[in-house]
Formats: C-alpha cells, structure tokens, sequence
C-alpha cells in the first residue's frame, strides 16, 4: 500500500487492486494532475469528496470518468448536490463531460457503501459534509475531510471553545462505536487557528490507536514564508504525537510518498 501527496487535503492511495483519490483540489506544479498519468486505466478508481469547499474540491474529477473503465466518484451530500448536473438524467449542461449517474454515490454522515474491494463509512465533519473510514485490503484508513476542533483560542470566549471541542469529541464518539483501531489517518494540522493549533490531532491520537498519522490542511497561508512556516509547525510532532504508539509522517511535497511495511 502506498500513500502519495498531492496538495493540501488531496492523497492518492495504491493498493493491489484499486487505486483511491481524496479531497482533489489541484496539483500546484501543473494545469492537471500528473499523477493521472501513473495510473492503469484498467484498475478500479475510488474518487473521494469530503465537501464542496474549493480546497476539497475540483469539478475536473467528473472528466477522469473518460479515462478509467471502472471510476466510482463517492460524494458528501453537499457536493452532489452542487454538482448534480454532471450527472443528473435530463440536464441541460453543456460543460464538461457528463458522467454515468451508476457512478456516483452521495453519502451522509452515518451511511456505508461497499463493494468487493473496500468498504467505506461516513462521519460527521466540524464544518461540513463528511469525514470517512475505508477498510481495503483489511486495513481501515481514516481522511477526516474537515473534521477537527477548529478551536480560535485567541479570538473565542470560553463558552466558544467547550462548544467546539464538545461538537469535535461527539463526532469522535461516533467514530469510536465503529473502531479503535486506525492504520492511516490523514488529519488537519492548521497553524492559521493559533495558540494549540494542534489541539484537535492531540486528541484524536490519544483517543484512537493510529498506526500512522499524516498531518494536511496546512496550505492555505498568504505568503510563500509564511507556508514554510505553516508546514514546518504542522509537522512538528513533539508538540502533539502520543509517544506511547504510532508513527507520524510529513509528506509536505507533491509527490512525496509513504509506503506501508510488508
């Protein structure tokens, strides 16, 4: 199994036998996405949107339909419905490529949909739409979308702060009914949010036994040395890593990969 970077939220997860994509927002190096490319048209390919906010999502994924014989796009609810006319029986839109309605699958919060390679389970978000769980290849791999504790310490009231860690730790309860045990989480760690900007992966690593967590969402700064900054701030484990398990991996450039052990 390998776990390659794209940008921002996006990853490409390989197996064996499928090939799985999350969050694509853009490749920042080339008008389209090189790692396309790579792949074997003849290999199932798993399209995942966590929501439809910009950095999460690209209508350009609607166009890879043409070039994979078996594409599955798997929607948040939000994101079908603002994309709904690439798809939609009796649309009149004459823009990009529309795509076969059997392809496409919305889920909310608490749905599962499965097929012979891997199964997938939604979860709330903090903001909106969905984070998932897939089990593929008896492995269970978490992309928490925008689900954290989205915490402005230095600009919020006490009262603020409870609800938000109160609405983040029942979404973890939901999560931990199904399972304790993760083998990859890809998770937001965003310097923008301020003081303990890391407050939200602190406690998903003492609550769920994470094999290996991947920090993400640490794109969005104004400037060039401020990115630098953000990147080298996510990805500064000591600050948050439960040094009791797991290991805790920076894949900070496009195309950086993480390769599971045999």
């Amino acid at each position: 199994m390998t776990l390659k970077y794209i940008y921002h939220d996006g990853f490409l997860l390989q197996t064996s036998k499928c090939n799985v994509v999350f969050d694509y927002w853009k490749d920042p190096d080339s008008p389209e996405p090189r790692f396309l490319k790579s792949l074997n048209p003849h290999k199932p390919l798993y399209v995942l949107v966590s929501h439809h906010h910009k950095d999460h999502y690209n209508p350009e994924i609607f166009q890879w339909s043409s070039m994979f014989d078996k594409v599955h796009y798997i929607l948040s609810r939000d994101t079908f419905r603002s994309a709904r006319h690439f798809f939609s029986p009796g649309s009149l839109y004459k823009g990009l490529k529309r795509v076969d309605p059997d392809k496409v699958m919305d889920m909310s919060p608490g749905d599962s949909w499965h097929d012979d390679l891997l199964k997938v389970e939604a979860f709330g978000s903090t903001d909106i739409g969905n984070s998932y769980l897939l089990t593929i290849d008896g492995k269970k791999i978490f992309h928490a979308g925008d689900l954290n504790a989205w915490v402005w310490k230095d600009d919020s009231t006490q009262q603020e702060i409870d609800q938000a860690l109160a609405q983040y730790n029942n979404i973890l309860d939901d999560i931990a009914v199904k399972t304790q045990d993760i083998d990859v989480a890809m998770f937001p760690v965003d310097p923008r949010l301020g003081t303990d900007f890391w407050t939200g992966a602190q406690i998903f690593v003492r609550r769920f036994k994470v094999g290996t967590f991947i920090p993400m969402h640490f794109t969005l700064a104004d400037q060039p040395e401020k990115q630098l900054d953000y990147i080298a701030a996510a990805c500064n484990f000591a600050a948050y890593s439960n040094s009791e398990r797991g290991e805790y991996v920076a894949l900070t450039s496009p195309g950086a990969e993480w390769r599971s052990k045999p």
